[in-house]
């Protein structure tokens, strides 16, 4: 079953100590901080970007896989009363055939949902990203009837491997993206949710 792509705006799910929300263009500027650093990035495969314009393109893209698919990157906000920003988690679609992100539409049977996150340094180390990546896994499994779940990670990125496996999944393959210059990520395959995180 395809999400409902109308229902995507003003979106929160809530864990003891996170808000994940949909994003706003106004998020560029608090994670302009993110997108531009080169450790952040380099864990994502990515390169940082320059400028502030950079990062409202990347949340602009968000909201539009928001807007066609039902389903994108949340923003991850401490729950605390001045909800600070402290990075993203979320759900893309990738064609299997080329590792490259895609629409359903355009993937077909090769569409895979794919979750990841990336907190910003000053956040890593407490638990924010498993927690943000559990909370989504169980709504994506309970509410949008997916039914598989993935987690692309770099090799070298050995933080989100350790989300990873707390989150109780497995590496699978390693496979080298269209998209990504000859970088490898590993494939890491998700449990189904009824399956406890550790």
């Amino acid at each position: 079953m395809a999400p409902d792509a109308s229902s995507w705006e003003g979106l929160r799910l809530y864990t003891d100590r996170l808000c994940l929300r949909t994003p706003d263009p106004a998020d560029a500027d608090a994670l302009y901080n993110l997108f531009a650093d080169s450790e952040v990035m380099h864990g994502l495969t990515k390169e940082p970007v320059s400028t502030p314009e950079e990062a409202r393109a990347i949340i602009e893209e968000w909201i539009a896989a928001w807007r066609t698919e039902g389903l994108g990157p949340f923003i991850i906000e401490t729950a605390a009363t001045n909800r600070e920003v402290v990075g993203q988690a979320g759900l893309m679609i990738f064609d299997t055939r080329g590792w490259t992100p895609s629409t359903r539409a355009n993937a077909g049977t090769h569409g895979q949902p794919e979750l990841g996150w990336a907190l910003m340094r000053a956040h890593w180390g407490r638990g924010y990203a498993t927690e943000a990546a559990a909370a989504i896994r169980e709504w994506a499994y309970e509410r949008l009837s997916i039914d598989q779940l993935v987690s692309l990670i770099s090799p070298d990125n050995v933080r989100s491997q350790r989300v990873a496996q707390r989150l109780g999944a497995t590496p699978t393959e390693t496979v080298t993206p269209a998209d990504s210059g000859q970088k490898t990520v590993v494939v890491w395959k998700h449990p189904p949710a009824a399956e406890p995180v550790r």
